[in-house]
C-alpha cells in the first residue's frame, strides 16, 4: 500500500505518473455520445477494438519508455475506459473526480477505485448534483484555470472549480458545439492546449467569442494556430510530458515543424 502524491500545477510540467486507459472489454453497444463517433458509424470506419488496444498500449509503452509511470483504470465489463482524462483529473494536490454528463460513462469511474484507495481521501473532492463537469474541459497553467464551456461542462461545473480553487484565475470559454463531426468542439482540450513554458496551440473559430485572455497571457506571437481541418483532426491535442518533451501524431506535420523548429 503506498499513498499518491499527486501535485499538478501546468499541463506542462514533467509528468511523473500518469493514469493511461484500457481499450479491451468495451462491449457491443458503441454509444454515440458525439458527432465524430455517429459519423465513423454511418461511414462503417469506427476502429476495431483490437486496433484501439494496440494503440492505447503503445501509448502507455512510449510513455514508460520515457520514464513516466503508468497506472492503468480496472477493467469495467462492457465498458469504454480509453479517455481517462475525462472522468478525473487533478489541480494542484487535489483530485477532481468528474460529473459526467453521459449516464453512460459513469461506469468508467469504477475503474479508478483501486488508485483512488492511495490518494488521501480529505484531498478528493466531487461536484455537487446540478454541475457537470468533464477533465477535457479543464486545462491548467501556472496560476491560471481554463475551463471550456460544453455540451458535456455546464456554467455549475465551472462555478464549482472557481469555488473550489480560490488561489487560480478561473477563465471560463464558451464553446461552439454543434452537431456536425467537423465543427463540434467535444472538450475545450480540442481547441487549445498549452505548450512549452510560453507557448500554445489554439483553433480559434472553437470559442464563441474570440479568446482574448489566452493572447494576453500567452502572447499573441507564441500561438500556434490551427485551422478547421487540423481541429478536426485532432492536432491540439498532443501530450506534454516536459516543458521541452511533448508526444504528437506523426500526421501532425505542419504543427510537428513548427514545435521542432
Amino acid at each position: 500500500f503506498f499513498m499518491i502524491n499527486i501535485n499538478i500545477n501546468s499541463e506542462t510540467d514533467v509528468l511523473k505518473s500518469v493514469v493511461v486507459g484500457i481499450a479491451n472489454d468495451s462491449g457491443n453497444i458503441v454509444y454515440e455520445n458525439n458527432p465524430k463517433i455517429s459519423k465513423h458509424l454511418k461511414l462503417g470506419n469506427y476502429p476495431t477494438e483490437s486496433s484501439l488496444i494496440n494503440q492505447v498500449d503503445n501509448f502507455a509503452k512510449l510513455i514508460e519508455n520515457e520514464g513516466v509511470e503508468v497506472l492503468r483504470p480496472e477493467n469495467v465489463k462492457d465498458q469504454d475506459q480509453i479517455f481517462t482524462r475525462d472522468i478525473g483529473f487533478v489541480i494542484g494536490d487535489t483530485f477532481v473526480l468528474s460529473k459526467m454528463k453521459k449516464s453512460n460513462r459513469e461506469p468508467e469511474q469504477k475503474g479508478l477505485a483501486k488508485i483512488l484507495e492511495n490518494i488521501d481521501n480529505n484531498r478528493i473532492i466531487r461536484p455537487p448534483q446540478n454541475a457537470t463537469i468533464e477533465g477535457g474541459d479543464v486545462i491548467i497553467s501556472g496560476k491560471y484555470i481554463f475551463v471550456g464551456l460544453t455540451e458535456r461542462t455546464n456554467y455549475y461545473g465551472f462555478k464549482f472549480i472557481k469555488d473550489s480553487f480560490p488561489n487560480y484565475e478561473v477563465i471560463p470559454f464558451q464553446m461552439y458545439v454543434t452537431c456536425q463531426a467537423e465543427t463540434n468542439i467535444l472538450h475545450l482540450d480540442c481547441a487549445f492546449q498549452p505548450v512549452g513554458k510560453s507557448c500554445a496551440i489554439v483553433y480559434e473559430n472553437g470559442f464563441v467569442h474570440k479568446p482574448t485572455e489566452l493572447y494576453d497571457i500567452f502572447g499573441y506571437e507564441n500561438i500556434i494556430f490551427v485551422n478547421q481541418e487540423e481541429m478536426y483532426n485532432m492536432f491540439p491535442n498532443i501530450f506534454s510530458l516536459s516543458p521541452e518533451k511533448i508526444i504528437s501524431d506523426k500526421s501532425f506535420v505542419r504543427i510537428n515543424e513548427m514545435l521542432s523548429s
